[in-house]
């Protein structure tokens, strides 16, 4: 089987590319599923897409990538299946995947993220809304299999299509190994950590006033990973940008992890990747109790949901100062993202997702 992925970013460089299709590569080829990638931005779309200002250059970007997506869906005799991971183009209405279909071709669909909510982009202002969200429900209903990762996204797609595989996004447990987390003498040695990007930067403010109380309370120590300069008042803190090759070794410096969440719209349908990886390498986490995280968190077992600053306080309370707590949640985390959110458990409906598409 011939499959045509079409994503939008370049291999190797995006998360969410990264814990799903090519990551779903490496069980699909030994099969005979063999994936040939289309990434939609050029390197220097790359290197300006996310940046404030640079219109010109992302506009012209655009155009060229768009013509050449055109050029390539012109003859597709070859492929079996065309991927289509999220949008076949970072623009526009559903004339490619429209296209594919013309050309009775099935399509493969993959939605992780709520691309049906409108949003301003923080780099790219209002041409976001050249993106058409509402094209995501045509992309369901053009789409013989859809593939998505969280309970509220597959009730959403539901309304479009009947063939839905549900597969989380996914730890790659060869790099996200579990090591039972070293003895601590003192609380103080305890680490609290967050994990993120510059554009979630402003989720760990959700919970700066919980953050400042606590550290009236109990001495510990705060990791953020993601950026170098956070605005939480009262909070003691150390910081670093996130790197691919260094974030399961930076991860592993904390001993709880936090995914604080803004209450919005989109953060109702989101997967919480992070969650799943601190769990994978058993990391206790405590969560906003949002999207995916009331499902992937068994709130007192692997970890705590909160959502009012004293829930935060007093569960990051209880881990910095329990070690037992943390030591057992360590190791039911750990088997959880080992039995649900490993490449190992999943195997079998990915494969079977991507055969459905030829029945």
């Amino acid at each position: 089987m011939e499959v045509l992925a079409l994503i939008p970013n370049q291999y190797g460089h995006a998360p969410g590319q990264r814990s799903s299709i090519e990551l779903w590569e490496t069980v699909l080829s030994p099969v005979g599923i063999n994936i040939h990638y289309a990434p939609f931005e050029s390197e220097r779309l790359r290197e300006v897409l996310y940046r404030p200002g640079h219109y010109a250059t992302k506009v012209g970007e655009m155009v060229r990538a768009y013509v050449d997506r055109i050029k390539l869906l012109g003859d597709l005799k070859r492929f079996d299946a065309v991927f289509v991971y999220r949008e076949a183009a970072l623009l526009g209405p559903a004339f490619l995947e429209k296209m594919v279909a013309r050309r009775g071709v099935p399509i493969i669909y993959q939605l992780d993220d709520p691309l049906f909510v409108p949003y301003t982009s923080p780099s790219n202002g209002y041409l976001s809304y050249l993106k058409f969200f509402g094209k995501i429900a045509e992309i369901c209903r053009l789409a013989k299999v859809v593939m998505v990762n969280s309970t509220p996204i597959r009730e959403y797609v539901s309304q479009y299509n009947q063939n839905i595989w549900q597969v989380p996004s996914l730890v790659d447990t060869r790099q996200y190994v579990f090591r039972p987390q070293s003895k601590e003498t003192k609380s103080g040695e305890v680490c609290l950590g967050w994990s993120g990007s510059p554009t979630t930067i402003g989720n760990i403010k959700v919970i700066a006033g919980a953050l400042a109380k606590l550290a009236k309370r109990v001495p510990h120590r705060v990791h953020l990973i993601g950026g170098t300069e956070f605005d939480l008042p009262g909070v003691q803190y150390s910081a670093q940008k996130w790197a691919a090759e260094t974030e399961v070794d930076d991860l592993r410096k904390i001993q709880v992890g936090m995914v604080p969440l803004p209450l919005n719209e989109w953060n109702k349908w989101k997967f919480y990747m992070k969650t799943a990886q601190y769990m994978a390498l058993g990391i206790p986490t405590v969560a906003t109790a949002l999207g995916s995280n009331p499902e992937v968190v068994q709130h007192g077992v692997t970890g705590f949901l909160a959502n009012t600053d004293d829930e935060w306080v007093e569960y990051l309370g209880r881990l910095i100062q329990d070690e037992e707590l943390r030591s057992r949640m360590s190791r039911a985390a750990a088997q959880t993202a080992q039995e649900k959110y490993s490449l190992q458990s999943n195997t079998p409906k990915i494969i079977a997702a991507f055969q459905a598409a030829l029945k």
